[in-house]
């Protein structure tokens, strides 16, 4: 099985490589390239979109939203250990507790990555 799947990596590999723009360190430059050029184009001249801001305060109460939803989550998770505990049962709140716990990563490295993109500073 691991063999098939490196098999079919190499290949998406292969393929993928010539579909790139990008020269390799082995590919020699295109001819209507100048050899200083080789970065990424801006096609909006560096100019920002109207709504930029509005779009920024969407995406920003969508994060406190799911970081709201991550506390409620860690309280509900709580409740429930409480409540098995008094009971005697035993549960499975580890688990839980850590996919809530990666959802919260995951929701602030997105917020970072989109603001280091977006140039924001956070």
């Amino acid at each position: 099985m691991l063999d098939v799947m490196i098999s079919q990596t190499a290949a998406l590999a292969h393929h993928v490589s010539h579909l790139l723009p990008l020269a390799g360190p082995h590919d020699p430059p295109p001819a209507s390239a100048d050899p200083g050029t080789n970065v990424v184009p801006d096609p909006g001249g560096s100019s920002e979109p109207p709504f930029k801001a509005a779009l920024f305060k969407m995406v920003q109460w969508g994060m406190w939203g799911a970081l709201l939803c991550c506390v409620v989550g860690f309280i509900v998770i709580g409740a429930r250990m409480a409540l098995q505990h008094k009971r005697g049962e035993g549960g499975g709140h580890v688990g839980s507790m850590a996919i809530v716990g990666f959802a919260t990563v995951v929701i602030m490295t997105a917020h970072q990555i989109v603001s280091s993109l977006a140039g924001s500073g956070g």
